[in-house]
């Protein structure tokens, strides 16, 4: 297609789904800045380009027929992709803008991330953040996230990797599960325990603890085994057993008392918490710009960690 006929095909699906959107060629019209007449014209080109009717036209009542409900999607995804081209080759030297799509594992975006989102809008006002709080390992380039936030171990890749924070993760447990029971002085202890187990894992329910050079691997047997960090911090608060937290997720309980630290000389392996993002030599201003803030806030000793440390009798190992 040639580019006079490219730009008028353009023209005419912004046409298409000022309708589709607004169901009246009156009220598209004046959206557009363009009269009833020329806006039909258009609408008839493109039909008859297709060799379809995409509309229902009565004198009352404008509706999609199922080739216009097809078609109303292929349309807004492509000028998704124009906006998305035109936000990029304009933020790349300037201020950072367009539509900036997120990806962050579901409890810690909901508790670290979502908070300082409304500071990172007032600062770049031209972006628009669309964040999907989700547990599973996104594919950036196939369903087209501009950065994902990552916990733990990252497999190879060719993305680009930023690491923002540590991971730590302690031991802990009720007061109340606690109560009556011998303190803990071994790992190998846990396997008399009621163990609450993180089933994401992929090594199954087996924790590794440190002490100075020392490390020990117990294959706990759980009494609740659940997908969802937050099932088990409730459990571990409810007196249900012993169970592995990160520090974002057990602060509060920590401070307030429900949760205290078990086998307080040993260490469980910190993990990372990462931003990664697509590959390039040029990386658009707002992905930039994104990374650039998150490290900001969570650079040295982060927010949730400064919290755990102020809890009686904590201490968390450089």
């Amino acid at each position: 297609m040639q580019r006079a006929a490219m730009r008028d095909r353009l023209e005419e699906m912004l046409s298409f789904v000022a309708v589709a959107r607004a169901l009246s060629f009156a009220d598209a019209a004046r959206e557009l800045g363009i009269s009833s007449s020329t806006l039909s014209r258009r609408i008839s080109r493109l039909e008859g380009a297709l060799g379809t009717a995409l509309l229902r036209r009565t004198t009352r009542t404008v509706s999609l027929t199922e080739a216009g409900t097809l078609y109303l999607e292929r349309c807004l995804d492509v000028l998704a992709r124009v906006e998305d081209a035109e936000a990029l080759v304009s933020g790349l030297a300037g201020e950072p803008r367009g539509r900036l799509r997120v990806s962050v594992p579901n409890l810690f975006g909901q508790l670290q991330i979502a908070p300082v989102l409304p500071d990172f809008l007032r600062r770049h006002p031209r972006i628009a953040l669309e964040v999907s709080f989700m547990d599973r390992y996104v594919d950036l380039i196939q369903e087209r996230f501009d950065v994902a936030i990552r916990i733990g171990a990252l497999e190879d890749s060719s993305l680009v990797v930023r690491r923002l924070a540590s991971n730590r993760r302690i031991l802990c447990a009720s007061p109340r599960y606690l109560q009556g029971r011998r303190p803990l002085s071994r790992p190998e202890e846990l396997t008399q325990h009621s163990c609450l187990h993180f089933s994401f894992l992929t090594e199954g329910p087996t924790w590794t603890l440190l002490r100075g050079e020392e490390r020990v691997t117990v294959r706990v047997r759980p009494t609740l085994s659940a997908d969802n960090a937050e099932a088990l911090r409730l459990a571990a608060v409810e007196g249900s057993g012993i169970t592995v937290l990160a520090t974002f997720l057990a602060g509060e309980d920590l401070r307030a008392g429900r949760l205290v630290r078990v086998l307080e000389g040993w260490s469980i392996p910190d993990t990372g918490i990462f931003a990664v993002h697509p590959p390039g030599r040029l990386v658009p201003s707002k992905v930039q710009a994104f990374v650039s803030f998150l490290r900001e806030r969570l650079e040295g000793t982060p927010p949730w960690e400064r919290e755990v440390l102020s809890a009686p009798g904590i201490r968390l190992r450089k």
